[in-house]
């Protein structure tokens, strides 16, 4: 090795442990990004182009977070950080007469990440709030509503687009401090990582090793400098303290790295669309049914999202419908009253149960019907038709990796984990990742560790956030299972408990708290 590279690794912590300390100058921290010294003796892969503390690969939303993260908060914001992604990513959001029908619905505490990023000014003006959700049953005549009121909170959330958030994460990115550079379009090729905690090495693959393609050359290890190398399709090698895979469902970064994973198909598929309706809303609707639930969510200008979980041949016959047939669907399907499935074996069993329940039910708070006021419930307003362009429907899947983290690489957001879209809590983990990884890394930077450690990714960033989306995981499938079985005697058992739900407010307010900030 170089005598000028060993000085530089010493300085980063790369050839002796933790390595600095914390005291050390950022210009001590960076010099490895600063320099061109490539190593020698390694014949069998090229030599980097390029050296850089973080590359992020995928300019999504959650990668466009980390960015943004890293660059914002100050014991970061000198590293030196790429952002690459296959086609160029948005920087400017210019919205549309009719909002996209790709939406998310974003959390008070994925607010405080925007804030933190710089992106919240311009995400808040272009989106609209909501401050109160109402859930309720189509097979029961359970609800439960919540206020912001009672939980304390100015709002319950946001419903932005997913480019307006793209962009302005991207933007704030570019703003803070300069070191921040989007390489597209750029394609990784090749996946060069050190060898694993075990001792065992992980040789490097290619895209086409990843994707079964075969007929790739694996390249060796980078042993000279201990660093992450990406060969990107253009022939330029980036060597790196670490690799985010940011890059979706279907990471390739995750495949390259051997890293399996696990979970199911839930045999349905998520509808989107974009609708007017007779009125604007400021609350968030969802209505569970036999196939699945069904959002109604508030959107900038008045105009509101449809997201419907349910099966493939209803999906296609959505899809194909015209603006006024889909809207006819849309409300008998959130204003049909509520129906009992077919009696079955399990209705006979919990018939007598059922019968007892409902006697129970007008000594229960909220017990009236329709839009009583002394339930609580709201009728949703009345869908109109779609607008700007015609449903889009998407497989609905589990998918969980193995491992969040290797030496020199961590999965963030969906090439982490994707989950169901119930409860709208998809890029809300994503986002909970990219905080918690740029937390690591500003501690890790503080303390002169380094930041692709393998025992310092784990620590402080897989094990807290493994837990986290487990829980939800665990949540998410619990209540889905909990509204698929229709049966009436589950029926009644689970309306009698939504409305047990709704009458306890701490009870109430506790799962809301969760779901916005998640804890209790």
């Amino acid at each position: 090795m170089q005598p000028a590279l060993r000085s530089l690794l010493s300085l980063h912590g790369l050839s002796g442990g933790r390595g600095v300390a914390a005291g050390a100058s950022r210009a001590a921290r960076c010099a490895l990004c600063s320099s061109r010294a490539t190593p020698s003796g390694d014949t069998a892969s090229p030599a980097p182009d390029d050296w850089y503390d973080v590359v992020i690969v995928g300019g999504g939303m959650v990668g466009a977070a980390v960015a943004a993260l890293l660059g914002a908060a100050r014991m970061t914001s000198q590293l030196r950080v790429a952002v690459l992604d296959v086609k160029p990513q948005p920087t400017h959001f210019q919205p549309r007469p009719v909002p996209d029908l790709r939406v998310s619905t974003i959390t008070p505490g994925s607010i405080q990440m925007l804030r933190r990023a710089g992106a919240w000014e311009e995400v808040a003006a272009l989106s609209a709030s909501f401050d109160s959700m109402q859930v309720w049953d189509s097979s029961s005549s359970g609800s439960i509503r919540w206020g912001a009121r009672d939980t304390g909170a100015e709002r319950m959330g946001i419903v932005a687009e997913n480019t307006l958030l793209q962009a302005a994460l991207l933007a704030a990115a570019q703003r803070s401090g300069g070191r921040t550079e989007f390489l597209w379009p750029a394609e990784v090729r090749a996946l060069r990582l050190p060898a694993d905690g075990d001792g065992t090495p992980r040789a490097g693959t290619s895209a086409a090793d990843a994707s079964g393609g075969g007929g790739a050359v694996r390249g060796s290890q980078p042993k000279q400098h201990g660093l992450a190398e990406l060969e990107l399709a253009d022939g330029r090698v980036l060597a790196t303290r670490l690799v985010v895979a940011a890059d979706g469902a279907a990471s390739r970064v995750r495949q390259m790295a051997g890293l399996r994973t696990w979970g199911w198909g839930y045999g349905q598929r998520g509808l989107v669309a974009t609708v007017s309706t007779a009125e604007p809303s400021d609350t968030a609707w969802q209505r569970f049914l036999p196939t699945g639930p069904l959002a109604l969510l508030p959107v900038r200008d008045g105009y509101s999202n449809i997201v419907w979980s349910t099966s493939p041949q209803m999906a296609a016959a959505l899809e194909a419908m015209g603006p006024d047939e889909f809207a006819a669907a849309v409300n008998k399907a959130l204003r049909d009253p509520p129906t009992s499935a077919t009696p079955g074996t399990v209705t006979s069993l919990l018939g007598p149960i059922a019968t007892s329940l409902e006697r129970l039910r007008p000594l229960l708070p909220g017990s009236g019907s329709g839009s009583d006021p002394g339930s609580g419930f709201q009728e949703p307003p009345m869908v109109l038709g779609w607008a700007g362009g015609s449903p889009r429907s998407f497989p609905l899947q589990l998918k969980q990796a193995g491992r969040y983290t290797l030496p020199r690489l961590a999965l963030v957001g969906d090439a982490a984990h994707a989950v169901h879209p119930l409860a709208g809590q998809g890029v809300n983990l994503g986002f909970g990742d990219a905080a918690a990884l740029a937390e690591a890394l500003a501690a890790a930077v503080e303390t002169g560790t380094d930041p692709g450690d393998a025992r310092m990714l784990y620590d402080s960033y897989e094990a807290p956030r493994r837990t986290a989306v487990l829980t939800m995981v665990a949540a998410l499938d619990a209540i889905k299972g909990a509204f698929a079985i229709q049966a009436p005697g589950f029926a009644a058992l689970r309306g009698l408990g939504l409305r047990l739900v709704n009458a306890a407010t701490p009870v109430r307010n506790g799962i809301m708290q969760y779901a916005m900030m998640g804890q209790v």
